[in-house]
């Protein structure tokens, strides 16, 4: 489940730079599916190192259980404008990653 990767992360550069690769379309689609999964990751990661040890384990359990709304409500609770920390390590994400995109089209 990559309910993080939906809700804050944009796409649209990433998937327009995957266009100019050259690679077949099931490649692409992989790579957007592995990125989503990284992406994922590293945003639980961020989460976990700001909330307490005890609202750990709770936020685990209503992101991979719970509907969206409460696990993004839960956030709100626990970590200070949640929405906009969430977001801009959303971007460096994309950033990170546009870099990437950009070192595999100079090396062909």
């Amino acid at each position: 489940m990559r309910m993080l990767s939906l809700f804050f992360l944009k796409k649209d550069n990433i998937l327009l730079e995957l266009e100019k690769l050259e690679m077949q379309q099931r490649e692409k689609k992989k790579l957007v599916d592995v990125l989503d999964e990284l992406v994922e990751y590293r945003l639980v990661n961020m989460i976990m190192s700001k909330l307490e040890k005890r609202d750990k384990e709770l936020f685990i359990e209503q992101l991979y259980a719970g509907s969206a709304e409460i696990f993004i409500e839960f956030l709100r609770e626990k970590i200070e404008n949640c929405e906009q920390v969430l977001g801009q390590y959303s971007k460096e994400l994309e950033a990170e990653i546009l870099e990437d995109i950009e070192s595999l089209q100079k090396n062909k």
